[in-house]
């Protein structure tokens, strides 16, 4: 069988409403410290929410094996089970919460007005500044946990865990681990011609310079500006904080030193090379492959 087959037939495994309501209810077992897990067939037909033992007995079988495991004390996620339970859960493939724009706090990395504006649709949030027309940021955000984080504490609240989310994202991807799929990413500085250099992008980026980190595995493919190499290197926070500067506490799509233009330098060719400004006189240097390096400053 064919990759292609056996991921096709993993995913009709999930086509039935009775196996979609017995990985989520292992999901919910798995979070409730009230429920044994493992989880007994009793109770997890109970949590499920099917009637016919013989209908739910054959169901659960079907997941057996590729989603759910059997053990002596009963049945629990399989790695491959708890990523579609997580998914469902999270609302991939079913809510689509929408907003914007709309005004944010917060001021533009690369105006500096605050002017900004963020949107969330199918599945993706951007945030964009109204006076020079840049997308800051354009990432993907789970729509159920959209959601969630709209309903608890309104757009503030989604745009703080969307800060974190992409935080941890990108700091991963610069380290070469895919942030979907932990499978290796290929990492490397880029250009773009004169001509469309600091236009707009759907992606959030438009600089003569940038990152991008490609991963092997799933084909993810990860643009982001220089800066944001700088997330995944402990010296150099602690180093920004010696400094006075602060890359932690503000959103990262206002922090100049992570996303502005201003403070990037093109320093080599062959290989390309970059520095990033931390102020006026500290400067780090960002390599070819997002290796981040330090001179005497």
């Amino acid at each position: 069988m064919s990759g292609d087959d056996a991921a096709a037939d993993a995913f009709a495994l999930a086509g039935n409403e009775h196996r979609v309501a017995i990985l989520r209810a292992l999901l919910d077992a798995h979070a409730d410290p009230e429920t044994p897990y493992p989880t007994s067939f009793a109770t997890l037909r109970e949590r499920a929410g099917v009637d016919v033992s013989a209908q739910f007995a054959y169901h659960l079988d079907a997941l057996v094996g590729a989603f759910v495991a059997k053990t002596g004390d009963g049945y629990r996620l399989r790695y491959p089970g708890w990523k579609a339970a997580a998914a469902l859960a999270a609302g991939t493939y079913t809510d689509q919460p929408a907003f914007g724009p709309t005004p944010v706090p917060g001021e533009c990395a690369h105006c500096r007005t605050a002017a900004l504006h963020a949107s969330y649709g199918d599945a993706w949030l951007a945030v964009a500044c109204h006076d020079c027309e840049r997308v800051l940021t354009r990432y993907p955000f789970p729509p159920g946990a959209a959601g969630a984080h709209l309903d608890d504490g309104g757009v503030d609240a989604l745009l703080a865990a969307f800060d974190d989310r992409v935080r941890s994202h990108f700091a991963l991807a610069v380290d070469g681990v895919c942030p979907e799929c932990a499978g290796r990413m290929q990492t490397a500085l880029a250009t773009v011609d004169d001509a469309t250099a600091n236009q707009t992008d759907t992606r959030g980026d438009g600089h003569a310079i940038h990152a991008v980190a490609d991963c092997e595995t799933c084909g993810n493919h990860l643009t982001l500006p220089v800066g944001c190499a700088l997330l995944a290197d402990p010296r150099t926070l602690a180093l920004a904080v010696d400094r006075g500067v602060d890359l932690v506490d503000r959103p990262y799509w206002c922090i100049p030193q992570l996303v502005g233009d201003a403070h990037v330098d093109r320093t080599g060719d062959s290989p390309l090379e970059a520095t990033v400004s931390l102020d006026a006189d500290t400067t780090v240097a960002v390599t070819a492959t997002l290796d981040v390096t330090h001179a005497a400053n």
